[in-house]
């Protein structure tokens, strides 16, 4: 079996954080390494887990403009890639994750299936 691609959660909300942990992890080839609430305990959490993924909640409290985290974790950890996810329309997101520069993005509300292959299709597109 290879490697599990690392990922880690940052959401401020528990029931999402729980939610992804249950799906990612369902078939035995993602493990979620941390999972966070805020945008500096995300930042402290990535220097020490070396996630090869960060799913990264657009709306945090304590991150009053996300491009300024998402520079912070490319300068920390380049080689861990952003995929932004929220409750917004897609089209709006995904111009959050144009304006950005993430790697990717997703909805929340996507079927299982769907977040675990935007997990796998991030990571191949890094590789």
């Amino acid at each position: 079996m290879s490697t599990p691609i690392r990922v880690a959660v940052c959401d401020d909300a528990r029931a999402v954080k729980f939610f992804l942990r249950q799906v990612l992890e369902e078939d035995g080839d993602i493990e979620v390494v941390s999972t966070t609430s805020g945008g500096k305990e995300a930042l402290a959490a990535l220097a020490e887990c070396r996630a090869d993924v960060l799913l990264l909640d657009l709306l945090l409290p304590d991150v009053p403009e996300p491009a300024d985290l998402v520079r912070a974790i490319r300068e920390q950890s380049p080689e861990t890639a952003i995929l932004l996810m929220s409750n917004m329309p897609s089209a709006q997101l995904e111009k959050e994750a144009t304006r950005l520069a993430t790697d990717g993005w997703t909805p929340k509300a996507n079927k299982p299936e769907q977040l675990r292959n935007s997990v796998r299709e991030i990571v191949d597109a890094k590789a």
